[in-house]
């Protein structure tokens, strides 16, 4: 079966979304699915097409029409070529079904594309209603539009958690029924498996992703000064808006001289920081998955995370981690203080998060869209399976 994922964002980009992408098209390969990446052509100076790691990569100016005089301008100049681009390359790819990842200016086009080729619709939130950066929903009546007519039009609904799905169920006003259901994110287990460890001095409670209000990387600065963990380091790796900020709030605490910033994390880096770590912290505010608790877990850590959207499902209380209120300083600091001493607990939750990180690897998640797409597109995968193709042939 040939498969289009429109992303609303892939590499050079990093983040969940694109690491989500990645790994689905090349486990697809694995079982005889043919998939392709169309994403929003950000910035302009990107290529237009190149394979990515043998995936064929097309980005396309994913205009919307709203916002600056401008802008809308730009729309109604140029939208009519790129969707007879974006019908030509699915056409020459001789695509079947397509999956929108992540809903956005994507979904406008995905939606032009399923109606124009009469093709199958498979729909994956990822909590962008509440952790776009860029706050999109808060800002576009068009692109709130676009989320219901995707949710309305979809043939199958899915989500990065129950609580997200439950989300959007309420967005759209209507329940959704058999027609939807949580996919978790997933991790690649090899990469935990080899390579080496972060080499840092004394031992460390890491924190890495976006440096976004949404992250809540001020709390984690602050409980940690306030924790007082005299023997410990706190390392936070990424980048983003708020870092300047996050920096200032670091030199003011008493903790200053035991905060590293360590930049932007390539793959490779991020799991050396995994494997490093004593603790992991992820103290975000809102979150709808939150999958580098399960990146931690698969690095046999112990996890300490905020009791939001999806990560109650993923960090089981008292037994991969602990939970505390989003927000809350003084409770995570006590989160803090009762783990970094504690060997035999920390080494308790993190045995028993590298076991649950087991469910979770990017073949099992690619087979279970697998089985969505089958029963979407019953006729395609019928013929791939006899030709000794897809999921059931492996």
């Amino acid at each position: 079966m040939n498969v289009a994922i429109f992303a609303s964002a892939f590499h050079p980009s990093l983040g969940g979304v694109e690491e989500l992408v990645r790994q689905l098209a090349h486990a697809y390969t694995e079982m005889g699915v043919s998939a392709i990446v169309l994403t929003n052509r950000w910035p302009r100076s990107l290529p237009s097409h190149e394979l990515y790691e043998g995936i064929p990569v097309y980005r396309l100016p994913m205009r919307i029409p709203e916002g600056s005089a401008r802008s809308r301008a730009a729309y109604a100049l140029s939208h009519a070529a790129i969707r007879r681009e974006m019908l030509r390359i699915l056409r020459q790819h001789r695509i079947e079904l397509v999956h929108i990842q992540c809903i956005s200016s994507n979904g406008h086009y995905a939606l032009a594309a399923c109606r124009e080729l009469g093709l199958p619709l498979v729909a994956t939130t990822q909590g962008e209603r509440t952790m776009d950066a860029g706050r999109i929903y808060e800002r576009s009546a068009f692109i709130n539009r676009v989320l219901r007519d995707v949710l309305e039009t979809a043939s199958f609904i899915t989500a990065c958690s129950s609580d997200t799905l439950a989300d959007v169920e309420r967005f759209s006003g209507k329940p959704f029924g058999d027609r939807a259901r949580t996919v978790y994110n997933g991790i690649r287990l090899d990469e935990f498996a080899s390579g080496g460890v972060y080499s840092h001095p004394r031992p460390y409670v890491l924190g890495i992703g976006r440096m976004v209000p949404q992250k809540g990387f001020d709390v984690l600065i602050e409980a940690f000064a306030r924790a007082d963990l005299r023997d410990c380091d706190l390392l936070l790796a990424g980048d983003g808006d708020s870092r300047a900020d996050l920096e200032r709030l670091a030199s003011q605490t008493g903790a200053a001289d035991r905060i590293r910033f360590v930049g932007r994390a390539d793959r490779p880096m991020a799991v050396s920081l995994f494997k490093g770590c004593d603790i992991f912290v992820l103290p975000s505010r809102m979150e709808p998955q939150g999958i580098v608790n399960l990146e931690a877990m698969a690095a046999g850590k112990p996890v300490i995370a905020s009791r939001v959207g999806g990560v109650p499902e993923i960090v089981l209380e008292d037994e991969t981690g602990l939970l505390v209120p989003a927000g809350d300083v003084n409770a995570l600091a006590d989160a803090l203080k009762r783990l970094a001493p504690d060997r035999e607990l920390r080494a308790r939750m993190g045995a028993a998060g590298e076991r649950r990180a087991q469910e979770f690897s990017w073949p099992a998640i690619a087979d279970q869209y697998v089985q969505i797409y089958r029963r979407v597109a019953p006729g395609k995968f019928d013929t791939a399976k006899a030709a000794g193709h897809g999921a059931g042939a492996r």
